[in-house]
């Protein structure tokens, strides 16, 4: 994927974000308040599994109710924050620690600035980039509390 196609995804992310805050976008999951008892039943038994299949010793997801879900007015600007990172990660909300490592990494390995030093255009918008993700990664190490 080159530096402008993972632009406009970015940019995409970024208007997908602002246009769920206006309330226009139409959810395709329903609030837990709005599910019948087999649908509740079921995200309880989904949600015990991926516990299970967690290794031992590593970190809950960071957000326990996906801010997808949550009621627009409820969302803290910290969740809208953090979701805006993941989303610059390309990762769900809430995702371990490995996986925001392991996508910064494999990005930056795609994405760095000086694979792009021959076109000062796709340098100018690689080094945005870079920017963009090292400031994700470095807050969500911080929400993790790791260094």
């Amino acid at each position: 994927m080159s530096v402008l196609s993972r632009l406009q995804r970015l940019a995409r992310a970024q208007l997908l974000a602002l246009t769920e805050k206006t309330g226009e976008l139409v959810r395709s999951t329903k609030p837990s308040d709005e599910m019948s008892d087999a649908e509740l039943e079921e995200e309880i038994l989904r949600r015990r599994r991926e516990r299970a299949a967690r290794k031992p010793g590593e970190p809950e997801p960071v957000l326990d109710v996906d801010i997808a879900q949550k009621p627009k007015d409820s969302r803290t600007p910290q969740e809208q924050q953090l979701a805006q990172y993941y989303m610059n990660l390309e990762l769900p909300v809430g995702a371990p620690l490995d996986d925001v490592r392991r996508a910064y990494r494999d990005m930056m390995r795609k994405y760095h600035p000086d694979k792009h030093a021959g076109d000062p255009t796709r340098h100018k918008a690689a080094t945005e980039l870079a920017q963009s993700l090292t400031r994700a990664y470095r807050a969500l190490l911080e929400h993790f509390g790791a260094k």
